[in-house]
């Protein structure tokens, strides 16, 4: 996909506009805080990211979350108005008056008007760890890093109740870096006894871990390590030695672990010698 438009570290036009949503929905609710929760149910409203989703997560999970997601944010919100004691009656009328017709601008107007809505320390955590990563990948910010940034390290109510229906953070990754239909082995030839192992390219997993998992999987020396991985960034995958199938497969497994652990979607597929 082309982002030229676009600054990297930006949001992308969907993630633009789930937060726009997310923000209107505040204000139709008088909710002076903007949660990761909430942004998150308009996330999964979201067509693209409801379909990254459902490809990680069992039938129906989806619609379960986006229930309880609905539940914590009308919980919240009750917080929310208990604190704050909202103005009912014609006093209810008044601030709405008031707050159409007087400049915006001034912090303790708007505060007293409720027109201040300030995100939550989860919400900033996670769009700044997904603007990081956009930074760091040389493209905007969509609802997909948004996804992998609040997954990958675990971010609040909103990490763990996608983890709590289901949700494969590992599959996430990868469906999220290589597309839908990824696949581990490529064609192997049959009676084939050896089988190379290739390693993918992808624009989310850090070069350091492609360089530990060559060292410490593959036992390759570091100037080596090194050189494959710069040959993986440039040309898109390369070959990281030949096996015996059954060792070219547990060391493909082996990487899938600790990739899995670590929620990098690194990948690597194996192919006829």
């Amino acid at each position: 996909m082309n982002h030229v438009s676009i600054a990297p570290g930006a949001p992308a036009p969907d993630l633009e506009r789930v937060l726009q949503e997310s923000f209107a929905s505040c204000h139709r609710h008088h909710d002076r805080r903007l949660t990761l929760e909430r942004v998150l149910l308009h996330v999964i409203e979201d067509d693209g990211a409801r379909a990254i989703l459902n490809d990680c997560m069992a039938a129906g999970k989806v619609a379960a979350l986006h229930a309880n997601l609905r539940t914590m944010v009308a919980e919240q919100l009750a917080e929310e108005a208990k604190a704050h004691r909202w103005p009912s009656g014609w006093r209810a009328h008044l601030v709405a008056l008031l707050a159409q017709c007087l400049p915006i601008g001034v912090a303790k107007l708007d505060n007293y008007l409720g027109r201040t809505i300030l995100p939550s320390e989860q919400l900033e955590q996670a769009l700044l760890k997904a603007t990081v990563r956009g930074i760091s990948m040389e493209r905007p910010v969509d609802t997909g890093v948004l996804l992998f940034a609040i997954v990958r390290h675990r971010i609040g109510l909103a990490a763990s109740a996608m983890e709590e229906h289901g949700l494969d953070r590992y599959r996430l990754a990868c469906r999220i870096a290589h597309g839908a239909g990824a696949e581990q082995d490529g064609a192997l030839a049959p009676g084939s006894g050896q089988a190379r192992l290739v390693m993918l390219n992808d624009d989310y997993t850090p070069m350091a871990f492609v360089v530990e998992v060559l060292e410490s999987i593959l036992a390759m020396p570091a100037d080596q390590a090194q050189a494959s991985m710069m040959q993986i960034h440039q040309e898109g995958q390369a070959d990281c030695g030949t096996f015996p199938i059954a060792i070219a497969r547990a060391k493909a497994d082996d990487i899938e672990a600790l990739a899995r652990d670590r929620c990098e979607p690194l990948r690597v597929r194996l192919a006829s010698a």
